[in-house]
């Protein structure tokens, strides 16, 4: 409402435009109000009607003001789970009969909203009030107490039928009512802070005697009664109504923020429909880069600087995440991919092609940024053996990577991230996901982002897996433990590592690292390196030759990205650490002998 709007409110009260509006009521004031409307040519008519300045020769506008019920009813249709109040209504005192009870105990019984309340109105009678809640199957519960408020005071002398001890509690029973696709909604009571409740609640007594005498009933008598409270009270009910709802306020807006966090939730083993505008979940995530690669592979032997190489040229989709979750989702393991693209050709014809490589929900997870290039990274490789000589990258959309919401994380049994997400981004997201429960990866991208992740402690925390190669992982084991590493490549000669050596790097890693995590170290020609903190783990260096036969390498660019997917596939079904190794070598071999792309169309053939 505007200020205009919640004056002209004001005034109504005091000159009677505002009428008391229940359900029942809402269909006939709308089409009052919207037949004044039309009579008076307005759209959204508001007349500053003031008594003090005269009438105008326009009529003053009516007002409906909510109830309880009412307001259920309109919150619901608005998609609104919950709201604040002061007092519900109820049974009115000697309401067996005259049958007075109030729609709205009706209203929770079929309105699937949770109202936060000070209880139920002294002036009613309260312990009819809770029978016929029951009756009507309403769960009634009492916010950190055991005893009923009656709104003015905590102490009513009459038991709650059920207690509740924090906003988690009442957010659990809601989403469990919908997962069981029950249509009532929930009533919390709140007792007010306010001390001044007895002596109220002595002056309500003495209102209600003298509606008695003067006949009152139905929707008079509280008008009625709480007017004179507030004379007799001297302004103190007032003062305690509006301490009261603050308090409701309070208590509600944390009951608000539970039932938002766990909108995802199953309480009673029911799946529930996938929540709009949010991806479907999966077993995997993979949070991190995805960008266009363009690898030059030079035709002749070596590299000639200062000029023009003959080389043969090729395109393809890469970044580390990406080429992850294409080997994920090739391999069947249907993997949400978080990333950020350009809003340019490049990047939207990016996306579509993830949908062909068995990735979920492209177009909801991978962010496309305004003003931004898809992100570009140049290898090129040496002649002869195709290793990398020298890369360039175009990276900085990266920055724009969103992480994935809570409800799709909670839902995930394994998070991948690579190091291009900023690192406010990495740590606050492994951080959700440990306390989720999600099982933490990191493959690190590169040696400076390598380090600047390792420098973070509580990124390193979170962590139950990491795949470096040897120079990532001299670089990580240095940056936790607080080694100078502005000297590197040249703080160890890898040359001379032995196979110890490179195991006992691994241990102090991973003495940063989460309770059980692993490393997967690839070295090349050399193998891979598993070693792990789980005592029921065996530590081992595993040869290239004892698990494929000699490869004719074509491409070594995202033959570790091969293995990590394949590794991380082969865990999620139920496969030993060393076991997946095995079969990760086996997929990063049909990688490197690919010419046509960074990951291999033929990994779908690769069977477990």
């Amino acid at each position: 409402m505007s200020a205009d709007e919640l004056q002209d409110l004001a005034l109504a009260g005091q000159e009677d435009r505002a009428q008391k509006c229940s359900t029942r009521e809402l269909s006939l004031i709308l089409a009052k109000q919207q037949q004044q409307q039309q009579q008076q040519q307005q759209q959204l008519y508001y007349h500053p009607y003031q008594s003090s300045t005269g009438a105008t020769n326009q009529t003053p506008f009516q007002w409906g003001a909510t109830t309880v019920a009412s307001t259920m009813t309109l919150a619901h249709a608005a998609g609104i789970s919950s709201f604040v109040t002061g007092g519900i209504g109820g049974v009115h005192r000697n309401g067996q009969v005259s049958m007075d009870v109030s729609a709205d105990l009706t209203e929770l019984s079929r309105t699937p909203v949770v109202v936060i309340s000070a209880g139920i109105k002294s002036i009613l009678d309260i312990p009819r009030t809770l029978e016929v809640l029951e009756t009507n199957g309403v769960p009634t519960v009492a916010y950190q107490t055991d005893e009923f408020p009656c709104f003015f005071s905590p102490n009513s002398g009459i038991s709650s039928p059920a207690r509740v001890d924090s906003a988690g509690e009442v957010a659990a029973a809601y989403w469990a009512a919908r997962d069981l696709d029950l249509s009532h909604g929930m009533l919390v009571a709140v007792p007010p802070p306010n001390s001044a409740g007895e002596s109220i609640e002595q002056a309500i007594q003495a209102a209600l005697q003298q509606a008695n005498e003067q006949g009152l009933t139905g929707q008079a008598v509280t008008p009625f009664i709480l007017k004179k409270v507030a004379e007799t009270t001297g302004g103190d009910s007032l003062r305690c109504n509006i301490s009261l709802v603050q308090h409701n306020a309070e208590i509600g807006s944390e009951i608000a923020v539970a039932i938002a966090e766990q909108k995802n939730a199953t309480a009673v083993g029911v799946i529930a429909d996938p929540i709009p505008d949010l991806p479907r979940p999966s077993r995997i995530i993979v949070m991190g880069g995805a960008a266009l690669d363009i690898v030059a592979k030079p035709t002749s032997g070596e590299l000639l600087l200062g000029t023009s190489n003959p080389a043969t040229c090729s395109e393809s989709d890469g970044g580390v995440a990406r080429n992850i979750a294409e080997v994920l989702g090739r391999l069947g393991s249907s993997p949400l991919l978080y990333s950020a693209v350009g809003k340019d050709d490049r990047g939207q014809a990016l996306k579509r092609r993830l949908e062909e490589y068995g990735i979920l929900d492209s177009e909801m997870t991978v962010r496309s940024a305004e003003g931004s290039n898809t992100a570009t990274y140049l290898a090129i490789l040496e002649g002869g053996t195709y290793d990398l000589h020298t890369a360039c990258a175009d990276w900085a959309v990266m920055n724009e990577i969103q992480p994935p919401p809570l409800e799709i994380l909670t839902q995930a049994k394994m998070l991948l991230v690579d190091a291009n997400p900023p690192m406010d981004v990495l740590i606050a997201t492994a951080k959700a996901a440990c306390e989720a429960g999600v099982d933490v990866f990191f493959e690190p991208t590169s040696v400076p982002k390598t380090i600047s992740a390792a420098q973070e402690p509580e990124f390193l925390r979170c962590l139950a897996g990491a795949f470096p190669n040897l120079d990532e992982l001299i670089a990580m084991r240095n940056a936790a433990c607080g080694i100078d590493t502005s000297t590197y490549p040249n703080m160890i000669d890898k040359d001379d590592l032995e196979d110890d050596d490179i195991m006992d790097l691994a241990d102090e890693l991973l003495e940063f690292m989460a309770k059980d995590a692993f490393l997967v170290v690839t070295l090349g020609e050399r193998g891979v390196c598993l070693v792990s903190s789980n005592d029921d783990d065996d530590n081992c260096i595993i040869p290239v030759d004892s698990v494929t036969e000699p490869v004719n390498v074509q491409n070594c660019t995202g033959a570790g990205d091969t293995l990590c997917g394949a590794f991380l596939h082969a865990i999620l079904q139920g496969r030993s650490k060393e076991d997946a190794v095995v079969w990760g070598m086996k997929a990063a071999a049909i990688s490197l002998s690919s010419s046509e792309r960074t990951i291999s169309p033929d990994l779908s053939n690769l069977k477990l």
